[in-house]
């Protein structure tokens, strides 16, 4: 599915769901380069991006529970109107839109 075919809500949860997996996905692998091999940080980081499905889980808890925005993460009461709309979209099309998100990342 392409932003374009989405309805305004769709649009929301789609850019959030980009936006939270580059958040973690990016996250992950900083902690990959930034820490010696054989670290607990570089292993632990190592591992959670080998694991597709925990990754999918992951990406999707972000993305209901929080905002998103290039570079920036969003919490608290002015979020709150933004995710129920990210929610409204249901659990089964917003965990195809991180699958293939995750997927699209090379993970």
């Amino acid at each position: 599915m392409r932003l374009a075919d989405c309805n305004a809500r769709q649009k929301k949860a789609y850019t959030n769901i980009f936006h939270a997996a580059n958040w973690l996905i990016g996250g992950l692998e900083n902690a990959v380069s930034d820490n010696p091999e054989g670290s607990p940080e570089h292993e632990s980081a190592k591992a959670q991006l080998a694991d597709h499905e925990g990754l999918v889980n992951q990406v999707y808890d972000a993305a209901i529970t929080d905002v998103y925005a290039e570079g920036a993460c969003f919490f608290g009461n002015g979020a709150a109107s933004f995710l129920k709309d990210v929610r409204f979209c249901g659990k089964d099309w917003l965990m195809e839109r991180c699958e293939a998100r995750v997927k699209k990342c090379g993970y």
